[in-house]
């Protein structure tokens, strides 16, 4: 969860990243270049950004502004408007040269070089012929980053041709390896390019989100998060249950970690965060803490079970406090709200659960109910616990927002992503 910019721990590959402008301009494909660099510097890669314009210099990355690779460079700009009557400027060839020889120096001693759309779109074709070139030449694996398809666009056919160099956009080469953002540009990049593909030569690796930007995760709430392990059990695919209380017998926690033993021996993946202390008006809290320590260990729900006080500690091991801000990221972060309370005056975490749309699992207590009416699942506190958890997941599996998420989490934020498909693009090539 670093921000852009911060250090890493090691050194593993150099990276180079490549198109016509990057961040801070703002466009899609600046937004996806400027994840992928936070991705590779944050995992420990040396990181180059290369563009013609206005790159954003950050700690920890390199930035490099070559011009002739600009699509709006006024050289570039009088050659693609003979470019798109379809006439050939004689200063094209040197062009190319130019900027062959310049990334050329550039590009020496890299490993991989992720080229977003330059190989499939018309802005800069002397940039195009260059790179096919440099392909050819340089022993650094090419990334065609596919993210749009001059070809398969009909506003861009009246400027295309079906000759040199526009037929570069629709060739394919075997020092390239071709990344599509979707299943429809893998089709497209299947049914334009020759030599033909085969679908297993391009790999789909669609754009992500930011979960700790999108969920406004602050550095605290980040820092709770790791420690706890909250993020890793995110990203296996854990339902995440939040228990906002304190340690107090009427909170009836036990009945929640058997909830969490029976959904473990019914095979799913879940944890549960409880987020309070010890009560701090009743002596008896401590042994009931023990109690509960000691039940989760008899039921083997150690890794699943976790109680703040326990990972969210200052450095002389004692319980860091919880902060409202750190409790509010937890409701946005979690997936579901357990409250198995055997007596409440009131219900507090109801109107808060309700506010992040979290899913309510609690005990047909009076209170409850009066707050959540019938939007939340009731469950006696006498129930046997594998019933309940049934009935949970039974609950969850219906809910289209629950079954999206989980598959959004899964697959399409920005980490997960890295880690199953992007880095392994340049892995086999690490030396």
């Amino acid at each position: 969860m670093e921000a852009l910019g911060e250090g890493p721990t090691t050194t593993k590959a150099r990276i180079a990243m490549l198109h016509y402008s990057g961040p801070p301009v703002v466009g899609g494909v600046e937004t996806v270049i400027a994840a992928h660099a936070n991705l590779f510097y944050k995992n420990g890669y040396d990181v180059t950004l290369i563009a013609g314009r206005e790159l954003k210099v950050n700690a920890g990355l390199h930035n490099i502004v070559e011009p002739l690779i600009d699509s709006k460079n006024t050289r570039i700009n009088a050659i693609n408007q003979a470019l798109d009557r379809g006439e050939v400027p004689p200063d094209f060839a040197q062009l190319e040269n130019e900027i062959f020889e310049h990334l050329y120096v550039l590009l020496i001693g890299y490993t991989a070089c992720i080229v977003h759309n330059v190989f499939t779109l018309h802005k800069n074709l002397a940039l195009t012929a260059a790179l096919f070139r440099l392909a050819q030449v340089l022993p650094v694996k090419f990334i065609a980053w596919c993210h749009d398809l001059a070809w398969t666009n009909q506003l861009y056919l009246p400027v295309l041709y079906e000759r040199y160099p526009w037929k570069l956009l629709k060739t394919s080469d075997a020092k390239i390896t071709y990344v599509a953002i979707s299943p429809q540009r893998q089709q497209e990049i299947l049914t334009t390019l020759k030599p033909t593909l085969t679908a297993s030569q391009v790999p789909v690796v669609p754009n992500g989100v930011d979960l700790t930007d999108f969920l406004s995760i602050d550095p605290s709430s980040q820092e709770l998060i790791k420690a706890a392990g909250l993020d890793r059990e995110l990203q296996l695919g854990a339902t995440l249950f939040l228990l906002p209380s304190r340690l107090t017998r009427r909170k009836n926690i036990e009945l929640a970690i058997e909830i969490i033993a029976a959904l473990k021996q019914q095979n799913h993946r879940v944890s549960l965060i409880v987020t309070g202390p010890p009560g701090p008006h009743n002596p008896k809290n401590d042994d009931y803490v023990r109690e509960l320590l000691t039940l989760r260990q008899r039921l083997d729900v150690v890794a699943e079970v976790n109680f703040l006080i326990e990972s969210w500690q200052d450095v002389a091991g004692l319980p860091k406090p919880v902060t409202d801000t750190n409790i509010a990221t937890l409701y946005r972060f979690c997936n579901a709200m357990l409250m198995p309370s055997s007596q409440e005056g009131f219900g507090i975490p109801i109107l808060e659960a309700g506010l992040a749309r979290l899913p309510i699992f609690c005990t047909g207590l009076e209170p409850f109910h009066e707050l959540a009416l019938e939007d939340a699942t009731y469950f006696s506190s006498s129930a046997d616990p594998a019933y309940i958890a049934t009935i949970i997941m039974e609950k969850l599996a219906a809910d289209p927002a629950y079954r999206l998420r989980r598959r959004v989490l899964a697959n399409f934020t920005w980490d997960s992503i890295f880690y199953q498909k992007i880095e392994p693009l340049v892995k086999e090539d690490l030396h």
